[in-house]
């Protein structure tokens, strides 16, 4: 393992590449695999902080991505000796689609929630007050400045 401080920049789209058909092929191998850390951080030796570089890269993001599916199936499968509780938990981290809709329910969840407690306006709508205050604001001076001027 190599020493020093941690990888900010990925490699070469090419390097990406072949590493991305790297890592799917040991997946593919590796049947008893229940999380991608198993590759990258024990297998090459990449810390987390590399890792996130390197599954933002468009090159690199197929390959991670069909490696989470085939992860996937074995917490999905009832044969598989994942256990129910963790496979629960785990559905987020293996299922994005999935990850996307609870934080959206959520979140619809926690607005009406807030808006049931609260008498505050939406954020746009208090942006919009604002904007209309400004605006009369400036009509206002406008006006002023023109009765001075008329005035004098």
């Amino acid at each position: 393992m190599s020493g020093g401080r941690p990888r900010t920049t990925s490699f070469s789209e090419e390097q990406m590449i072949e590493l991305g058909k790297e890592m799917l092929d040991w997946i593919k191998k590796k049947p008893d695999v229940l999380h991608l850390s198993e590759w990258y951080t024990i297998e090459k030796g990449f810390i987390y902080r590399e890792w996130k570089t390197f599954i933002q890269k468009q090159e690199f993001l197929p390959y991670y991505e069909q490696s989470l599916k085939i992860i996937a199936k074995k917490y999905l499968n009832k044969e598989s000796n994942v256990r129910e509780g963790v496979s629960q938990r785990w559905q987020r981290i293996y299922f994005t689609d999935l990850k996307d809709q609870e934080d959206r329910d959520m979140q619809d969840k926690i607005d009406r929630e807030a808006k049931a407690r609260s008498d505050i306006p939406p954020l746009t709508d208090l942006v919009d007050i604002q904007n209309e205050k400004m605006m009369l604001q400036a009509e206002l001076k406008k006006a002023q400045d023109r009765i001075k001027e008329l005035e004098s």
